[in-house]
């Protein structure tokens, strides 16, 4: 019961909670937004990279949720179930969500 409750409560928390939670965190600790990069420049950011900080800000709360795993034995039934739920939703979201920063220019 705990293993299914931790792969719904990540597949959740990784859709729905995790964007949401990064660009508060970035607003919050003030992280300076990348620039738009051009067209055809996926390979290369050029002379102007995004911040460190930027990408930073995205890989915090995976490592938080991580870490979650770590310290409760009764909790790890719940907890790593969750944490490999929540990654892969995650990263895709992220990847959404970055390229939209990076490469979309609205015309």
């Amino acid at each position: 019961m705990r293993i299914s409750l931790g792969v719904i409560a990540g597949l959740l928390v990784g859709f729905f909670c995790y964007v949401p939670a990064v660009i508060l965190w970035q607003h919050f600790f003030e992280v300076p937004r990348p620039r738009v990069y051009p067209h055809g420049s996926f390979t290369s950011f050029g002379p102007d990279p995004p911040p460190a900080g930027y990408w930073v800000s995205w890989a915090v709360l995976v490592v938080v949720f991580g870490l979650v795993t770590v310290p409760w034995r009764a909790a790890r039934q719940f907890a790593v179930p969750f944490v490999l739920a929540f990654m892969p939703i995650a990263a895709l979201a992220a990847w959404f969500v970055i390229g939209m920063d990076l490469f979309f220019t609205p015309d």
